[in-house]
């Protein structure tokens, strides 16, 4: 049987890597300009080279030498969104919009069998500097490559993961090949589209640690409630958002953004009026999807960083069933 071997564009932590190790795919070599978020990839991914370098910098004959010449069945990875993210100024000239043309070229250097794409959705809106779509400049550059390419809206909570994190995975494959998104596994009322039963959304209750166990430094300060709360009244008269959001416990978590370090406040948990906390970066983590074996490298605020940019592994693992699957039906035919 082949052994099909990836590599990872802007992997950061390695969120998407772990997913797809997880199936039997051998990620190669993993790159990222994140000195922390290598570290951690390296540290946590034994098999596999890490590269901390500017993506602009890295050609193809790089890439070839550093993964021996192997044949490179995937390339996957999640170029930085700030720029198409709903959250940010969503600037058409942003510079980090242009590092999918990085992605890009890179697939047409390496010319893999199948890539996979991962964004915010704020990119199906994004428009370039002339008005046209980004999302159909990058579909159709793939078509030029002769790939074809699809994309694909999810939220990751139907597929196990317990938060609500709503991404797109832009699939490109070469002509021959057939690939099947992975079905949803989960749903909010454990039902798919279809009427058939499938399992409920996991609610964070499940994975958060005793408030006994949580260190008091993870607790809001009495002023910083007070000028929370005074934000919230003033917003409110003016008909917008409260500024922070408390979590339910009975349901997925809220999306764990890479700005959560700042104060938490997308996604809290709420005992009483007094005790309100952050999520600790353990439990950030487990609600991506991490196994608890998986360690992080680098301050508070960096690991924080680095896990919610990340590709929750077990979306990795899902994916990656679907393209194993299509690489065996290529080459084991």
């Amino acid at each position: 049987m082949t052994k099909f071997n990836a590599i990872d564009l802007f992997c950061g932590a390695g969120g998407l890597s772990a997913g797809l190790e997880k199936v039997g795919l051998h990620v190669l070599l993993g790159i990222d300009f994140n000195k922390d978020a290598i570290e951690t990839f390296k540290k946590n991914h034994k098999e596999s080279l890490g590269l901390c370098k500017d993506m602009t910098q890295v050609t193809a004959s790089e890439v070839k030498r550093l993964c021996k010449n192997k044949k490179i069945h995937l390339i996957a990875g999640g170029p930085p969104c700030q720029g198409f993210s709903m959250a940010g100024k969503r600037i058409p000239s942003d510079p980090r919009n242009s590092l999918f043309k990085e992605f890009l070229r890179l697939v047409k250097g390496l010319n893999p069998d199948i890539c996979l794409m991962e964004n915010v959705r704020g990119l199906l809106s994004m428009k370039t500097p002339k008005g046209g779509k980004v999302i159909d400049v990058i579909l159709d550059e793939y078509r030029n490559l002769g790939y074809d390419a699809n994309v694909y809206s999810i939220n990751t909570a139907n597929y196990g993961v317990p938060q609500k994190r709503f991404r797109i995975f832009i699939i490109a494959k070469k002509k021959r090949i057939k690939f099947e998104f992975p079905n949803e596994t989960h749903s909010e009322n454990g039902k798919n589209k279809n009427g058939k039963r499938i399992k409920k959304w996991i609610p964070i209750k499940k994975i958060l640690e005793p408030k006994s166990k949580i260190e008091e430094k993870y607790f809001y300060s009495p002023k910083l409630i007070k000028g929370f709360k005074r934000r919230e009244k003033k917003n409110k008269e003016r008909g917008m958002g409260f500024g922070w959001k408390f979590l339910d416990l009975k349901k997925p978590s809220s999306t764990i953004s890479a700005r959560y370090y700042k104060d938490g406040a997308e996604a809290l948990i709420k005992y009483n009026e007094k005790e309100i906390r952050m999520l600790t970066p353990r439990e950030c983590a487990s609600i991506q999807s991490f196994p608890k074996s998986f360690k992080f490298y680098g301050s508070k605020n960096s690991t924080y960083q680095q896990i919610g940019n990340a590709v929750p592994p077990l979306m990795g693992k899902h994916l990656g069933l679907s393209i194993k699957k299509s690489l065996e039906d290529k080459y084991d035919d």
